[in-house]
């Protein structure tokens, strides 16, 4: 025999049609509901928000090298490149959790901000490719000038083919 206070009572009770009333278990079903949507909403939220703190941030960090490449003012490579990974992490963690979220959840999209951080990727590549142009030109030029202090030219071309002394 079923108690008035067993699940098995409750679920098992329709709507009474006398009264107009809902059983208790279509009650909590419809509150459960709810309550669902919006925790996956709020959690769709969080992460798309973590998200774009990730981008921003890498952002930020890619605006300071550039202006600073742009400047010529004194920058620690190392210090950036452990920053930029460390960002990098972070946004693939945040990009893999909006992965596994029901699309319907998502009111934003996180198209825009990944093309805004693209074209800042680019821009700092392209100020990095620069830099590192100059500095293999720099190189090049001390090389051959040792090479040209230190060697008597015995074993060497002659690179001044066809100009006058």
């Amino acid at each position: 025999m079923q108690s008035k206070n067993s699940p098995w009572f409750i679920e098992g009770q329709s709507a009474d049609s006398r009264t107009g009333e809902r059983s208790v278990s279509v009650q909590s079903s419809d509150t459960n509901t709810k309550v669902n949507e919006f925790a996956k909403e709020a959690h769709a939220k969080i992460i798309f928000e973590t998200f774009i703190n990730a981008v921003e941030r890498l952002e930020r960090l890619l605006d300071k090298e550039t202006v600073m490449l742009i400047e010529h003012r004194s920058i620690s490579l190392d210090e950036f490149n452990h920053k930029k990974r460390h960002g990098l992490l972070e946004l693939s963690r945040a990009m893999d959790a909006l992965r596994g979220l029901d699309r319907d959840c998502l009111v934003y999209d996180p198209k825009a901000s990944v093309a805004r951080l693209r074209v800042k990727l680019q821009n700092n590549l392209k100020m990095l490719q620069t830099h590192l142009d100059a500095v293999r030109a720099i190189a090049a030029i001390i090389a051959r000038a040792i090479h040209e202090q230190e060697s008597d030219g015995t074993y060497t071309q002659d690179l001044n083919i066809g100009r006058s002394r």
